[in-house]
């Protein structure tokens, strides 16, 4: 039986399907297409060449390739797909334009990487969709490199951007800014961003700034504040959402805390 679940993304598409010996006639994408392969084996037919994609394996095509392919019959099949328009792909990793000169690369631990980030971005949550697509603007460098495109040398920008990235977000931590946004507020790709931030914070935007706003929440509750007014004025979507962050960085939930502290 097909199960497909399907999401926009940050201006681009992200697919997560499962089948049994499904077929593609040949067809073409206008946009990039990046596919890992997690389940079953695919038979592929690009521009005139055909090869296999085992479990593992990561495809990329370029807008306009001609493929086509699929699955035995009868045979289990699962992967997800990204699927992102030629102009935003080349911004997010910092170039004017980009091809990729290898379709096929087999890459376990990074199709993994894309499959978990993918189903991040499938969910219902927002703030895991946006931790999604954090996830996959930075995983899109290791995919290009492994097809071989010419990627731009992420030069260190200094502790300045990282900065003021850090004060925007601290100011907005009940409605943080999209990732275009921040990257926009200073003057970086949004993969260059995600790259430098990490490497000198060893967070991703978003995580620095969840773990903020959990460290806020502790001094409100600390200030004897209820849970579910410290949650709304944080920008947690509800109270659990503030308990499930709240519980993963201190070890318990925010009424046992108040209540230790009462005691």
């Amino acid at each position: 039986m097909e199960q497909l679940r399907l999401a926009r993304l940050g201006g681009f598409e992200v697919a997560s399907t499962q089948a049994s010996g499904q077929q593609f006639d040949k067809h073409s994408h206008d946009e990039f297409v990046i596919g890992a392969n997690l389940l079953g084996e695919e038979q592929i037919w690009l521009d005139g060449r055909t090869f296999s994609a085992a479990v593992g394996a990561i495809t990329t095509y370029n807008p306009g390739a001609i493929q086509g392919g699929g699955a035995r019959a009868g045979q289990p099949w699962r992967y997800v797909s990204l699927y992102l328009p030629a102009p935003l792909l080349a911004e997010s990793l910092g170039l004017a334009q980009l091809e990729f000169a290898q379709p096929l690369q087999h890459n376990p631990v990074l199709a993994a990487e894309l499959a978990q980030a993918i189903e991040l971005g499938l969910s219902d949550d927002a703030h895991r969709r946006e931790r999604g697509e954090e996830a996959l603007i930075g995983l899109l460098g290791a995919v290009a490199s492994g097809a071989r495109a010419r990627l731009p040398v992420a030069a260190d920008c200094g502790q300045g951007p990282i900065t003021r990235l850090q004060e925007l977000l601290a100011s907005h931590l009940a409605e943080p800014p999209s990732l275009d946004a921040m990257a926009l507020s200073v003057g970086l790709s949004k993969f260059h961003l995600l790259r430098v931030f990490k490497r000198r914070t060893g967070l991703s935007p978003r995580q620095w700034a969840m773990q903020l706003r959990t460290c806020r929440a502790q001094g409100l509750l600390r200030q004897g504040q209820a849970a579910g007014a410290v949650a709304h004025a944080l920008g947690f979507a509800d109270q659990s959402h503030l308990n499930r962050h709240f519980r993963a960085a201190y070890g318990l939930t925010p009424g046992r805390y108040q209540r230790l502290l009462g005691s």
